[in-house]
């Protein structure tokens, strides 16, 4: 509201036109139909021209099984991306703030995410989005906004702590800001700014050295020189797999730090014919002194280069959020409740999902992968048995079975990701509550 005063105020001087889109998420009921009331009279009475759009997103997240503010997200920007284009505007201003930089740096250092994810929010974005309050504290535009008289309402979804971001919000900085730094959010908030500012520089970097590593190119096909990336730090080898995973399928989705170590080990392999498969359908292999990335090709898969299995693991505790992501694993899990009379018919059930009954859970939960001994009953099993016997007994590969998630509670395994779950967890007719989870590959943009 406070942003399209300000422009209100200025569109004479700079002789521009404004419109004022509104997206109603269809989460807040009565509220949310009284947000859009507020936004629709304010652009009337300035004189602007006023577009709404009301979507469920609580059904694009479920068909598309999104965690609800990526669901939203993305709603959001193809309402607005439309309007853009039918009605002829050539930018978007949002009203992202200092804090909300803040926020986001925080969540993607907790997330392990590299330079372009610690760049945090721009100020400008694609050339077209801009956020001209990216630089201001939330509590200063409260304070004009009450000053100057500017009707403005709460949406009290951003109070809820289930959310990782409202709980960096409202626990995690003012925890930071009082025990540590007063002024931590500003000092996020510029190493936003560095760091977005020197991998754009790293980029172009990147590209220089680029051009002189693609040795041929042919449909789908890329031909890369491994000497000139085994001689090169390691820092601009890292970049230089990403770029041209990203020239063979135009993106990086699904892509993770460990597929990129993965495929620099090929540099220093002397084993033949290994063929690493990566996300999007991408295969790379070593041919002499070339790198080969192909798009398409079926290869036999080999886990990033670690002398013994990795210890990491994710704690996740209650309440669960929507959605949460282990970077260092290369996944993903997603949590939905159910009640147990609405359930899916179990011959629909997929590998990647489970249905289990919530109250047998002993927290907190343990994302990890397997451990010497480890057991469990495998749903429908009579007794239990070791992973090993379980991995010999279905082909799992060896060289799969040190890298095969595993989430547990404080007492047992509940879930051979992608395999089986426990038979302790099964729903049966005195469940109250199920849980679903889902597994994903680990989607972030900044891997």
């Amino acid at each position: 509201m406070v942003l399209l005063y300000l422009f209100h105020q200025l569109a004479a001087e700079w002789k521009i036109e404004l419109g004022v889109a509104h997206l109603n998420h269809g989460l807040r009921g009565k509220d949310a139909d009284e947000d859009a009331v507020l936004v629709q009279k304010t652009a009337a009475s300035l004189g602007h021209t006023f577009y709404l759009k009301k979507v469920d997103v609580n059904k694009v997240k479920q068909q598309h099984r999104l965690s609800l503010e990526d669901a939203a997200r993305r709603v959001r920007y193809v309402f607005f991306d439309a309007v853009m284009k039918k009605h002829g505007y050539t930018r978007l201003a949002l009203g992202h703030h200092l804090d909300d930089n803040a926020e986001q740096v925080l969540l993607s250092l907790l997330r392990g995410s590299g330079t372009r994810g610690l760049g945090g929010i721009a100020p400008v974005r694609d050339g077209f989005i801009i956020r001209p309050l990216i630089h201001t504290r939330r509590k200063d535009i409260e304070n004009y906004a009450n000053a100057s008289g500017i009707a403005f309402r709460h949406d009290a979804s951003n109070t809820d702590i289930r959310h990782t971001r409202n709980h960096i919000r409202h626990r995690l900085l003012p925890f930071l800001q009082n025990a540590y730094n007063p002024k931590v959010h500003h000092h996020l908030a510029r190493l936003a700014d560095i760091l977005r500012n020197e991998d754009t520089w790293l980029s172009d970097l990147t590209e220089q050295h680029y051009a002189k590593l693609v040795k041929h190119r042919e449909l789908g096909t890329l031909f890369l020189c491994a000497q000139t990336l085994s001689r090169g730090p390691l820092a601009l080898s890292r970049r230089l797999v990403r770029r041209a995973i990203e020239e063979c399928h135009n993106g990086l989705k699904s892509l993770t730090f460990d597929h990129i170590a993965a495929v620099l080990s090929l540099l220093t392999d002397d084993e033949k014919n290994i063929r690493i498969d990566l996300p999007s359908g991408i295969t790379a292999w070593r041919k002499e002194n070339l790198l080969v990335l192909k798009k398409g090709l079926p290869g036999r898969q080999r886990p990033a280069p670690w002398g013994s299995p990795p210890t990491e693991e994710t704690v996740i505790h209650p309440p669960l959020p929507d959605k949460m992501e282990s970077p260092g694993m290369g996944i993903g899990l997603s949590f939905f409740r159910h009640d147990p009379k609405t359930l899916p018919d179990w011959k629909t059930i997929k590998p990647f999902q489970i249905f289990l009954d919530v109250e047998k859970i002993k927290w907190p939960l343990v994302l990890r992968f397997p451990r010497p001994g480890d057991r469990f009953t495998p749903l429908g099993a009579k007794g239990s048995q070791k992973l090993k016997k379980f991995f010999i007994d279905h082909h799992v590969p060896r060289h799969k079975r040190p890298f095969s998630p595993i989430l547990a509670d404080n007492a047992r395994i509940l879930w051979l990701v992608g395999h089986r779950m426990d038979e302790f967890f099964r729903v049966t007719p005195k469940t109250s509550q199920v849980l679903e989870i889902v597994f994903s590959c680990l989607t972030p943009d900044n891997a």
